[in-house]
């Protein structure tokens, strides 16, 4: 009688965990229906995953020909403006921000606010007091539709150059 109830529980547990996964796809399906992405409304008809990840994979690179940032950022030190000149060409169909990380220790030392297609930022400012030298990161790009649903990310590598340790020195 004991293992009959326990059997019982065990695949009541299971039936309510099927039931909920299934509520849930269906919720999930509605809402990819809804979307501007056509890789997520082609998940919501229950098309096969790969074929989804090539497609969303696609109009990303698509995409990324055309936002632009310089690949060498020079400072003439932490605290000082400079020139990445980044842009989100008017072509591009999304909206993005940008991060810049430090790939050595994963530290975001910069990051935008959305930029409209055929909007751009000539300047920057850097978060934190880096030192002088040279520091390898990835810029990744967030791309977001008209409504701002997140629709992926693509990285390039960048290099921040600090040309002096501070202010101080450079005014010496």
């Amino acid at each position: 009688m004991f293992i009959a109830v326990i059997c019982l529980l065990t695949g009541s547990f299971f039936s309510g965990m099927g039931l909920q996964k299934i509520f849930s796809n269906q919720n999930t399906r509605k809402e990819y229906a809804k979307s501007e992405l056509e890789w997520k409304q082609e998940l919501a008809e229950g098309e096969d995953g790969a074929i989804v990840r090539d497609l969303r994979n696609q109009e990303l690179v698509t995409n990324m020909k055309y936002v632009s940032l310089e690949r060498q950022i020079y400072f003439d030190h932490s605290d000082a403006p400079g020139e990445a000149r980044i842009a989100n060409g008017i072509k591009n169909k999304f909206s993005c921000t940008v991060r810049i990380v430090r790939d050595a220790t994963g530290e975001v030392i910069y990051e935008s606010g959305l930029i409209d297609p055929g909007y751009y930022i000539e300047e920057i400012h850097l978060n934190g007091g880096l030192k002088q030298g040279f520091y390898p990161c990835t810029a990744v790009w967030s791309y977001y539709t008209k409504d701002e649903e997140y629709a992926g990310e693509t990285a390039l590598k960048v290099v921040v150059i600090i040309k002096s340790a501070n202010k101080k020195s450079k005014e010496k």
